[in-house]
């Protein structure tokens, strides 16, 4: 083998093998990787019978859930007392609850420091902030449609803040996509425009995408 062909060969094995590093450093995410791992074994709720599920989400989810028990309605104070009658103590098990919905809250604020600067592939919808026509500059990538829309809008932790190389076509709003680029750990917030006004909508993630391509799973 000559030295050029020799050189040319080295050449294109080691360009082979960058790019198959470049590949590998890749990771693929989920949404529940955004976040720090959370006990959901703690929750008393799927612990009981579907009866008693049923008396408890009657009270959680009831209009004066929160007030004295003077102000219940009829139905939530006959699901306290058949809560009572089974043998369960309201007080402690919506004490748990409240203990667990507070440290739910800390962790949907807290961000995974450990990916900061490397280099995912996330799939999300598009919602776009900076756009002319279909030609998108800017979006926050979420993880559901209708996110930042309804209120309230996910947690930081679930809301990517992505800037595309190059602007990019979306067809239609909350369009689904893979994102792939360098993700960037640090709080933010961005002005949401919406039909009845704006919002400010605090994100946890940044991202430089590189590539962005419609998702079809995998």
């Amino acid at each position: 083998m000559n030295g050029w062909l020799k050189s040319a060969v080295l050449g294109f094995a080691l360009l082979l093998a960058l790019s198959g590093a470049d590949a590998r450093a890749t990771e693929t995410l989920g949404w529940e990787d955004l976040s720090p791992p959370f006990d959901e074994s703690r929750n008393p709720v799927p612990k009981l019978p579907q009866s008693q599920q049923d008396d408890v989400y009657s009270i959680l989810w009831g209009p004066n859930y929160g007030e004295p028990k003077s102000k219940w309605n009829k139905e939530e104070s006959e699901s306290y007392d058949r809560l009572r009658a089974a043998g369960v103590d309201p007080e402690k098990l919506f004490g748990e609850i409240e203990s667990l919905r507070k440290d739910l809250e800390k962790n949907d604020q807290t961000l995974v420091f450990g990916l900061d600067k490397k280099t995912i592939r996330l799939p999300g919808y598009v919602l776009p902030l900076d756009f002319e026509g279909k030609q998108v500059k800017s979006f926050l990538l979420v993880p559901s449609v209708g996110a930042c829309i309804h209120v309230p809008p996910p947690p930081p932790n679930q809301i990517v803040h992505v800037t595309p190389d190059k602007p990019f076509v979306s067809e239609e709003l909350y369009a689904p996509v893979w994102v792939t680029g360098e993700i960037t750990v640090g709080m933010g917030r961005k002005s949401l425009s919406l039909v009845d006004g704006s919002s400010d909508i605090d994100f946890g993630y940044s991202m430089k995408a590189t590539r962005i391509e419609p998702y079809k799973g995998e």
